[in-house]
């Protein structure tokens, strides 16, 4: 048995928090990435006002399940928890800019949406911890 063990480093992008983090900022940019492809498709054609509330929260659950992705992927590992922790983090996030700057308050379809982003997060979590790691 070797007498001297070396030891790894333990830096900040191998934290769970940092890579929580890093991925819900990536969920958020798919958020605005797919609001404004949505703006652009309703500036086209003549869409009822609840198709605006239906893509708004398609938008969210897309960012749940990139986020929930890129995070499981970077870990490697708890991709369920990883997921909803990482969809739960962009939802409050969401919420709070919805809050401050539009002066939207909760009401019942936040819990829903909140059920929608956990859900998207998790099976994107699922689906980033099995995917391979391509090796060249």
């Amino acid at each position: 048995m070797p007498r001297f063990v070396r030891r790894r480093k333990r830096r900040m992008s191998d934290s769970g928090l940092y890579t929580m983090l890093i991925s819900a900022v990536m969920g958020i940019g798919m958020i605005i990435i797919c609001l404004m492809g949505f703006a652009f498709i309703l500036s086209r054609i003549n869409a009822p006002a609840v198709m605006v509330s239906v893509l708004a929260t398609v938008a969210l659950g897309v960012g749940g399940y990139f986020g929930g992705y890129f995070c499981a992927r970077k870990r490697r590992r708890n991709g369920m928890l990883m997921g909803v922790m990482c969809g739960v983090l962009i939802f409050m996030t969401v919420l709070i800019f919805g809050a401050v700057f539009a002066k939207a308050a909760l009401g019942i379809s936040s819990a829903g949406k909140l059920m929608i982003t956990m859900l998207c997060g998790a099976v994107g979590g699922i689906v980033g911890v099995n995917t391979k790691k391509h090796r060249y």
